[in-house]
Formats: structure tokens, C-alpha cells, sequence
């Protein structure tokens, strides 16, 4: 009887030593390749509980005030997960020895792991005056939206404007920002009117119109950055200015930093989803940059065309913005990392779908 009971006490005494909670990290180790200075790094950290008891998460803790974590659960069934985001906001590190390097770290009450160590590293650098980062263009972006009928959008417009007649425009406002500013501007100012009262009422407090469209803006500035069809020939804007409208702004006002998006990507990429207001122009070799350049609006003392080079990865947008730099227009830039460094830093946030 005794040699019957001991191994069975034995084998349940294994049986229950078995029976734990056992946590699976994915990634331990996060490298984000080369980050601009002052970049903020986001990832996701799946945690998932592969035991067959209650995973806790007691704590976390980070070693610096640069890092932190949003965890929303903390208790995982057995086979449960949970995404962990962490950020590294990368301020300051290129000052040190690369690569840098910060680490969250988790504690579990997996009695094999009861510390698990989540590493955040790259490359930080300073910027060239060519390039500089999605929070700087985030910052700096607005939407310039021309209300009249397409054929006369084609005749002639503001370098950059997305065109959205009067008439759609309603249908526009889940994909408008509402955080950003929008100028919005027509022949005289009328439809403008209208479209901000419309804007206003939809939520969209920052939208503003450009004062007397655009026989205010000739007036005013003559054809500076005016983007006029094919053969045809650059004339005044014809109209009487509409005096009716309530938030609008000077043409100078918008004119002192004119600001243009442009997605070197090709179209079908560009379809995928691009920053919102941005120009497609597929450029990839020098004759057809240096095509391209010839055909920008020139700028005036006081102001300034700034313009905004995006691809996938900054790559080529960068050298792009350094040859537009050194032939004429001085507030090129790209956006360091591209397309991937603004998803990583706002997802898809300001990122419209379609042509």
C-alpha cells in the first residue's frame, strides 16, 4: 500500500508544480533604425499568458522620464493577450553614443520570469537643414480647398489646393480635420461664404476663408503661386469682391508661409493613403526632378513657398528637398523617415485614402 501511495503523492506534487502562469513577450526588443532628434517612437508590445493559471502584471517600471506605457489590462486568463503601447520620446539622444537604448520592464507573477525586460533602440541623429521631422509638418500643415466647379479649378488655382466644389463638400466632412486650419476660397468670396457657414456648424471652428477669393488674391499679390492650365493664358480673375463674409483672412496672411505637401510616390501608393492636401508627383529620376522644378511658382520677398517632399521612407525625398533647396527654394524640406516615421507618430491620423 505504502509503495502504491508515495509516487502517487509524488506524481500529483509534480502535476501541481506544473500548473502556472507563464508570460510570452512579443517583441523583447524593438529597434526603430534611425529616428530624427526629438522624434516620439511608438511601438506595440504583445503580452500574452501561454500558462494555465492567472498571469498578473503587478507593476512596470521605466528608467526614464523619456519613456512610457499605456497597458490596459493587467490580468490575462489562461491563452489571453493583451497589447502594451510604448513610446520613447527620443529628445536629446543624439547627443550620445549610438545606438541609444531605454527599456520598460514587466512584473509577472510567472514564478520562471518574474521580471521581463522590454528594450527600446535605435540610431538618433541631428537633422540637415533639408530635412526634419512629421511632428514639424504636422505642425505646420493646413488644408487649402478651392469650392468652385472643376473646369474652373482647371483654368486656373492656388498651387496646391484640393478641389472640392460647393456641392460636395458636405460629403467631405468625416475626412476634413477639424484640429487643423482649412482655407477655403473661390472667384470672389461668395461660395467661399457658404461653404464656411456649412464648416462652421459641421464643428470645424478653425476653417477660414481667403478674402476675396481669388480677384482678392490677384489684387493683392498679383499670380503669385497661381497654377494656371494648360494654354491658357494668365489673366486677372474676373468679378466683383463678395464683402458678406465673416472668418476670413488676407491672401498675405496665407502667402507669408505657403505651405504644399508633395508625395513623390507613385500614384498607386499615393492611392493607398497619403497626408491630407498633398500633391502626387512621381519623381524618380533627376530629368524628371529638374522637369518638375522648372514648373514651380516662384516665390517673393516676404514670401515664401514652403514646400514639403514625402515618400515611403525619406530616402529619396530628402535628397529631392536638398536639390530644391540649392536651386531656388530655400524652405524645402522632406519629412525624415517618410511615410513610415508620420504612421509611427500619428497612425492614421490626417492620412486620406483615394486619389
Amino acid at each position: 500500500m505504502r509503495t502504491v501511495f508515495l509516487p502517487a503523492v509524488l506524481l500529483g506534487m509534480t502535476l501541481v508544480g506544473f500548473s502556472a502562469p507563464k508570460i510570452q513577450v512579443d517583441p523583447e526588443l524593438y529597434d526603430f533604425g534611425i529616428a530624427a532628434d526629438g522624434e516620439v517612437i511608438e511601438f506595440f508590445v504583445t503580452v500574452t499568458n501561454v500558462g494555465d493559471q492567472r498571469l498578473d502584471i503587478t507593476r512596470v517600471s521605466y528608467n526614464c522620464s523619456c519613456t512610457s506605457y499605456e497597458l490596459p489590462k493587467r490580468e490575462l486568463a489562461p491563452g489571453e493577450s493583451v497589447k502594451m503601447k510604448v513610446r520613447f520620446n527620443t529628445r536629446g539622444y543624439s547627443h550620445y553614443a549610438q545606438p541609444v537604448s531605454q527599456t520598460v520592464t514587466l512584473y509577472t507573477s510567472d514564478p520562471m520570469r518574474p521580471q521581463v525586460v522590454v528594450t527600446v533602440r535605435g540610431t538618433v541623429r541631428t537633422l540637415s537643414a533639408y530635412e526634419a521631422a512629421a511632428t514639424s509638418l504636422y505642425q505646420n500643415l493646413y488644408i487649402l480647398v478651392d469650392v468652385r466647379e472643376p473646369e474652373e479649378y482647371a483654368r486656373v488655382h492656388l498651387f496646391g489646393a484640393v478641389n472640392i466644389p460647393l456641392g460636395e463638400l458636405e460629403s467631405w466632412v468625416e475626412k476634413l480635420p477639424k484640429t487643423h486650419v482649412i482655407y477655403v476660397y473661390d472667384g470672389t468670396g461668395e461660395k467661399s461664404a457658404q461653404a464656411l457657414g456649412l464648416l462652421q456648424r459641421k464643428g470645424f471652428l478653425l476653417a477660414r476663408g481667403i478674402r476675396g477669393g481669388l480677384v482678392g488674391w490677384w489684387q493683392e499679390l498679383g499670380d503669385l503661386f497661381l497654377v494656371w492650365g494648360e494654354g491658357v493664358t494668365p489673366t486677372a480673375p474676373q468679378g466683383s469682391l463678395y464683402s458678406g463674409a465673416g472668418f476670413t483672412v488676407a491672401p498675405s496672411q496665407v502667402a507669408r508661409s505657403f505651405t504644399v505637401v508633395v508625395d513623390v510616390r507613385r500614384p498607386e501608393d499615393f492611392k493607398n493613403g497619403h497626408i491630407a492636401g498633398a500633391l502626387n508627383v512621381p519623381l524618380f529620376t533627376q530629368n524628371e526632378l529638374v522637369t518638375w522644378a522648372k514648373t514651380l511658382p516662384a516665390s517673393r520677398p516676404g514670401y515664401v513657398l514652403s514646400l514639403w517632399i514625402v515618400d515611403e521612407d525619406g530616402s529619396r525625398a530628402c535628397s529631392i528637398g536638398s536639390y530644391l533647396r540649392d536651386h531656388g527654394y530655400p524652405e524645402a524640406k522632406c519629412v525624415f523617415g517618410g511615410m513610415r516615421a508620420w504612421v509611427n507618430q500619428y497612425g492614421t491620423e490626417l492620412i486620406w485614402p483615394g486619389s
